[in-house]
């Protein structure tokens, strides 16, 4: 073969640049896509499109990185639809996905390092892999299946086992409010009466310090529900009091028969890249910008990455050293994008007549993805920052070592190295946004037999925005039914 002519490979560098830039381009564009395409679906109820839109577009939206969010989405969107058993095999295959991750070897966490985050298999934020035992608990128990309801909240109980051991004294996600109180429901279907009131204890407490503030109503049951069953000195290191008589307050008592309306309000947040930008000076610091919300220019320094120590050498004897030089360096980060939602509550009803029920917010997925960035921003930002800088540095030597006597070849490799340089820092913006704004819970205390609900979606003016009826609900002694209701609006 016949090699290239030594003059003209920095022409060859400068377009291999250009043609690397516009792939790497192209494979960080899957995430944008998806979301350009699919986040109509849920508001319109159309789900059964939404996965076949997701099937015909495999290989450009996910690849062979995302595997976890391609199971992911289809689970969730089967589990909106009311198809369980398909939900749950794809469900599943996430969590087996995302199993597997954790015992991989190293090689991409390394080659993140050099070229961005998005060359990783998405391996799902701590919230993500919660909310997928969620969906698939939710699945059991809409089917009537407590046992292996409870296998998913068993194992989830071991992930927060985990990720306090890993982080005994940080305030990063290690629990989950609403999974607890589902657990407490399922346990207390179960018959498992001290699984129960252990569930709620643990729901009580990370309502403290998770993105929803303690409902009333659930402290007033909860209060209630734990003196019961002997559980005094809980409600005292808890801080549990009640502000209505126990007789106001439904559905005490242990193996009650209800009926759970799950609701699920408006559309979940997605990620976005914010743009940053600016000088690195070697040798001394990192001064870099970006728009804040408001439109207005906010600016960030940090010392830049020590130089090799013959840079130093080179500066106390006199001599031509980089120390001092400057470079322009941009990158992206991860930045939420929220969506308002016409959806403010869920209210429902057993018979014309009858007490209406109104849902309280057990989960934040706003509050969740904006808590997941802030326990991250500081490592990503370091990872970001230090990648950038030195892809900088090397783009710069290879052009001092490759230009030429040709005015256009200088000129390609210029442009070509720096597109490359600027196209490999991409944020990793890949999250699972086919998620609601909020996750809500209406209890209704029943006697057995069968029932016609009327749920009703509300705006926060009391408005009714959408109505759903379940017809020939039939429950028994002790049962615990759960109905879905999705507003996405």
């Amino acid at each position: 073969m016949l090699s290239m002519p030594r003059r003209f490979k920095p022409l060859r560098w400068a377009l291999y640049c250009l043609s690397a830039a516009l792939c790497v381009c192209s494979c960080t564009g899957g995430a944008a896509l998806r979301f350009d395409h699919l986040r109509g679906y849920t508001e319109r109820d159309d789900y059964y499109a939404a996965i076949s839109s997701i099937e015909r577009h495999e290989s450009s939206w996910y690849g062979s990185t995302n595997r976890f969010l391609y199971d992911m989405d289809i689970g969730a969107l089967y589990h909106y639809a009311g198809r369980y058993d398909s939900s749950s095999r794809y469900l599943q295959q996430a969590a087996a996905t995302c199993d597997d991750l954790y015992t991989r070897s190293i090689s991409n966490e390394a080659a993140s390092l050099l070229v961005n985050d998005n060359v990783r298999p998405y391996r799902s934020r701590p919230y993500e892999l919660v909310l997928l035992h969620w969906l698939n608990a939710l699945d059991y128990l809409a089917a009537g299946n407590t046992d292996d309801a409870l296998v998913e909240s068993r194992a989830v109980q071991l992930l927060f086992n985990e990720w306090e051991r890993n982080n005994p004294h940080d305030r990063k996600y290690a629990d989950d409010a609403a999974f607890h109180y589902l657990s407490s429901i399922a346990y207390d279907a179960a018959g498992n009466d001290d699984d129960a009131m252990i569930s709620l204890y643990k729901a009580v407490a990370a309502f403290e310090q998770g993105p929803v503030a303690l409902p009333p109503s659930i402290g007033n049951y909860a209060y209630y529900m734990l003196r019961l069953n002997n559980r005094d000195q809980d409600t005292g290191l808890l801080h549990l009091s009640a502000d209505v008589p126990r007789e106001r307050v439904p559905g005490i008592g242990n193996d009650r028969t209800e009926i759970i309306l799950i609701g699920y309000a408006g559309r979940g947040p997605a990620l976005v890249e914010d743009k940053w930008w600016g000088t690195y000076i070697r040798g001394g610091l990192l001064a870099v910008d970006h728009y804040d919300d408001r439109g207005s220019i906010e600016s960030f320094s940090m010392p830049a990455p020590f130089l090799p120590e013959q840079e130093y050498e080179k500066a106390a004897e006199g001599r031509k050293n980089d120390i001092g030089t400057t470079f322009h360096v941009s990158f992206s980060l991860p930045k939420m994008r929220t969506f308002r939602s016409w959806t403010s509550y869920f209210t429902a009803r057993v018979a014309p007549g009858s007490p209406q029920v109104t849902s309280v917010v057990i989960n934040d997925l706003d509050g969740q993805l904006a808590k997941n960035l802030e326990d991250t921003r500081t490592a990503t930002m370091t990872r970001t920052v230090v990648r950038t800088v030195l892809r900088t540095i090397a783009a710069q030597t290879a052009k001092s070592k490759m230009e030429t006597s040709s005015p256009l070849a200088n000129l390609l490799l210029n442009v070509g190295t720096d597109a490359l340089a600027d196209q490999l820092e991409h944020a990793d913006v890949r999250s699972c946004f086919l998620v609601p704004k909020t996750v809500q819970i209406a209890r209704i205390p029943v006697t057995p037999g069968t029932y016609t609900v009327q749920a009703e979606a509300r705006n926060a003016e009391g408005g009714v925005i959408g109505t759903k009826t379940f017809d020939n609900v039939e429950v028994r002694q002790g049962q615990k039914k759960f109905l879905l209701y999705c507003s996405f609006k």
